[in-house]
């Protein structure tokens, strides 16, 4: 029996109807994408030598030649999984594949036009080989979304999510949030640098942008030296009391720790 709930993407190649359907509709950075690829025979038997599942990253880039620039998307295969070897589909039968794959730590980040996709591709000989894929929402890793929460609700910052980004250069994940009231005069905001650490931990540098109180203050301002990073590491137990409970305490304790430090050494 296939899975009978989650996130489903139905395709046809090659005469074949192909139904993707994963456990969960939406995934964090470095989660297991667990699903089933259903497989059901259309008019005519099919037959080839492979069926596999390619989990994809894409992205787009823009290239010129001097002359013209055009935008394009750029494709990379992270993780290729066998479903089958030979096989053979006979016309209405049906037949299930179930997968596992993993999407890499702190990978790229879900947007309109970039992101992942898993792609089903049967081997045919002597026929171009059909394919067809399925889009994932990948969102930041649940570690980062516990501290940014954290923020909100303990020290009464406030995200702007439309200010989210991720770097594929260094493959930091970054939060941008502005001051409670009783903090304005002291910054303008607060970013949040993330990287998630193979251990489990989450390596945060702390971004102040610093409100401008002083000439001094000003000219530093224009040539971007108004900002004063600080460098934390949160352990997972730090990060997390149970699999379910965000450790909100521990969380909120380093982070004012921090905070506490630089709007001081202003004074």
């Amino acid at each position: 029996m296939g899975i009978v709930s989650g996130f489903r993407h139905t395709f046809n190649i090659g005469g074949s109807e192909i139904e993707v359907t994963t456990v969960d509709d939406v995934h964090s950075q470095a989660d297991r994408v667990v699903g089933e690829v259903a497989i059901r025979g259309g008019e005519y038997e099919q037959r080839g030598q492979a069926i596999r599942l390619h989990l994809t990253e894409f992205w787009t880039e823009t290239r010129t030649t001097g002359k013209t620039t055009t935008t394009v998307t750029v494709t990379k295969t992270a993780e290729t999984v066998a479903l089958s070897g030979e096989f053979a589909i006979q016309p209405r039968s049906e037949q299930f594949y179930p997968f596992e794959v993993k999407l890499p730590l702190n990978c790229r980040i879900s947007t309109r036009s970039t992101g992942w996709y898993l792609q089903v591709e049967m081997v045919i000989p002597k026929a171009v080989d059909p394919k067809g894929k399925a889009t994932l929402d990948v969102q930041p890793a649940e570690e980062f979304l516990a501290v940014v929460e954290t923020c909100e609700a303990q020290l009464r910052f406030s995200e702007l999510p439309k200010k989210r980004r991720w770097s594929s250069k260094t493959r930091v994940a970054s939060f941008r949030l502005t001051p409670p009231e009783v903090l304005k005069a002291e910054l303008d905001y607060l970013r949040l640098d993330m990287l998630l650490q193979p251990d489990g931990s989450v390596l945060v540098d702390l971004i102040f942008d610093l409100q401008e109180k002083s000439v001094s203050d000003y000219f530093k301002a224009m040539f971007g030296r108004d900002k004063v990073t600080r460098t934390i590491t949160l352990s997972l137990a730090q990060v997390f009391v149970s699999e379910a409970e965000v450790n909100s305490a521990a969380i909120s304790e380093a982070l004012a720790r921090s905070l506490q430090e630089v709007i001081e050494s202003r004074r």
